[in-house]
């Protein structure tokens, strides 16, 4: 005859307060990670959203900028007012407009219009010097753009800097040389 044991209550209360540790300890650690995770996800996408913009003004012979402001980004156009291709069929008030910014948001098959995560931000560096957001997507005069992608494969030296308000530890930097693809780092901080 075989005597099969039982847990005791005290052995159970034991193995679920040890589990119950564990999943703390993991939650804490994603919850660390999610500020940092979601920054870098917004990071990738701004490197394929720079990648085709580079394309677009390539394959189309179109120069392009990116106004933009500490939480979002708009596409433009440049559209010569020399030009036959973008003057014709404009009213003189359009004509008028269009001398004065030739920047026109852009209508095409890229998205025109990206948001950030709610808790990211991003501030802008070109040559070495700190962009003022102040007037890029509001001005008087419409949009202006703070990086330029030029036809001949061209784009603004830049420097962007991701920080999350939830977690002040960290940055992301996408970083451009003006000929290569865009390099993303992290920079970490200790308290």
């Amino acid at each position: 005859m075989r005597h099969s044991r039982a847990f005791t209550l005290l052995e159970v209360m034991v193995v679920l307060a040890i589990i119950g540790g564990l999943m703390a300890m993991v939650t804490m650690t994603s919850s660390d990670r999610h500020a940092q995770d979601e920054t870098e996800q917004f990071a990738r996408r701004l490197t394929a959203v720079f990648s085709a913009c580079r394309q677009e003004s390539v394959f189309q012979n179109l120069d392009l900028g990116l106004a933009m402001d500490s939480h979002s980004l708009l596409l433009l156009t440049f559209q010569d007012i020399n030009s036959q291709e973008f003057t014709a069929n404009k009213s003189r008030e359009e004509l008028d407009a269009l001398a004065k910014n030739p920047w026109q948001p852009y209508s095409g098959p890229l998205n025109a219009e990206i948001e950030a995560p709610e808790y990211v931000y991003m501030a802008l560096e070109v040559e070495g010097e700190p962009v003022d957001f102040s007037e890029l997507l509001e001005g008087d005069e419409g949009p202006l753009p703070a990086l330029l992608f030029l036809s001949s494969d061209e784009y603004t030296p830049f420097r962007l800097i991701l920080t999350h308000d939830q977690d002040e530890n960290f940055e992301i930097v996408l970083k451009g040389d003006g000929f290569n693809p865009p390099l993303m780092s992290l920079e970490r901080f200790d308290d």
